[in-house]
C-alpha cells in the first residue's frame, strides 16, 4: 500500500514494506461486433516486444452469466494473458474487457503511479488497435482496481486467536469451555459505497495456504468497481485515483496500528 498524494482529507497513509502481492487495474467495455478470434494474434503483435509469453485462461463470465462467442463460428472467445519475461506484469484481454496486473515475484511493489501508467499504456494500445482494424470505439462500462494482500503466518499472527492483532473489526477467541474448536477457514466480506455514486468498495478476507510452501496466510483483498458519467480519459483516471485512495485508506482502517508497524507505516 502506498500513497504520498495529498487530497482534500490530507496525505494518504504510506508503507515502506506493504503486504501487497498483486494489483489489478481493469476496464470492461461494450463488445465490438466485428471482433473475431483471429484478431487476438494480431493484438499480441502489438504487445509482444514487452510481453513475450502468451497463455490462455478461462473467459470471465458476464454478470448475466453469459460467455461471449465469435459471431460467425459460435466458438467461445478466450481470455488471453500476455506476460513479460520476469513474470511480474501481464495484460489480460478478452473481447469485452482488459486488465493490467502487477504481481510480486521477489521484487518490491513499484507503487501506484507505475501501475496506473502501465494500465493507461495498455489502454492506449488497445484503443489504437481497435481504430486500426476498424473494430469500433472502446466505450467503458465499468472500471476496477484491486489490491490483493498476503499476510502469512508469523507476520503478526500465529493462530486465529490473533485476528484482533491484525484486523480491527474481526476476532475469534478460543476460551476454555467453548464447544467449537478453532475454525479452519476464515472468510469475511463487507461492502461500502464510494463517494458521489462512483461505485463501491468490497473488502474480502479469507484464509488459505501459500502455493509454493503451504504456509498458512490471510488474503485481504480490496476491490473498487464502478465508473463515471464521462468516458474521457482524464475522468477515468480520476476514478482510478479516487478508487486508489479509498483502497489505501480502507486498508489502513481495517488493519491495526500494531500490525502496521511490521509493514513500516510512514
Amino acid at each position: 500500500m502506498d500513497g504520498s498524494v495529498a487530497n482534500l482529507t490530507g496525505t494518504l497513509p504510506s508503507y515502506r514494506n506493504p503486504p501487497v502481492n498483486e494489483v489489478v487495474c481493469g476496464m470492461q467495455f461494450h463488445t465490438p461486433d466485428k471482433f473475431r478470434i483471429t484478431h487476438i494474434g494480431l493484438l499480441w503483435n502489438k504487445f509482444r516486444s514487452d510481453y513475450a509469453v502468451i497463455q490462455h485462461a478461462p473467459p470471465v463470465v458476464s454478470v448475466q452469466g453469459e460467455i461471449i462467442v465469435d459471431a460467425q463460428s459460435g466458438i467461445p472467445l478466450p481470455r488471453v494473458w500476455f506476460i513479460n519475461e520476469t513474470d511480474d506484469q501481464l495484460v489480460q484481454f478478452q473481447v469485452d474487457r482488459f486488465y493490467f496486473n502487477w504481481r510480486r515475484r521477489g521484487g518490491v511493489y513499484p507503487r501506484y503511479p507505475h501501475v496506473i501508467k502501465n494500465f493507461e499504456s495498455v489502454w492506449d494500445t488497445i484503443v489504437n488497435f481497435f481504430n486500426e482494424f476498424e473494430l469500433g470505439e472502446v466505450k467503458p462500462i465499468e472500471c476496477e482496481l484491486s489490491y490483493i494482500n498476503h499476510i502469512p503466518k508469523g507476520q503478526g499472527w500465529n493462530t486465529v486467536d490473533d485476528l484482533p492483532k491484525i484486523f480491527s473489526d474481526f476476532g475469534w477467541k478460543q476460551t476454555t469451555g467453548r464447544f467449537l474448536p478453532n475454525p479452519v477457514n476464515v472468510a469475511w466480506q463487507i461492502g461500502f459505497p464510494l463517494q458521489e455514486t462512483m461505485g463501491h468498495l468490497i473488502i474480502n478476507l479469507k484464509q488459505t495456504k501459500r502455493t509454493e510452501d503451504k504456509v498458512p496466510l490471510f488474503v485481504l483483498e480490496l476491490t473498487a468497481r464502478g465508473c463515471c458519467e464521462s468516458t474521457e480519459k482524464s475522468a477515468i483516471r480520476q476514478w482510478f485515483d479516487v478508487a486508489h485512495e479509498w483502497i489505501v485508506r480502507g486498508f489502513t482502517d481495517v488493519t491495526t496500528p500494531e500490525v502496521q508497524k511490521l509493514w513500516e507505516r510512514e
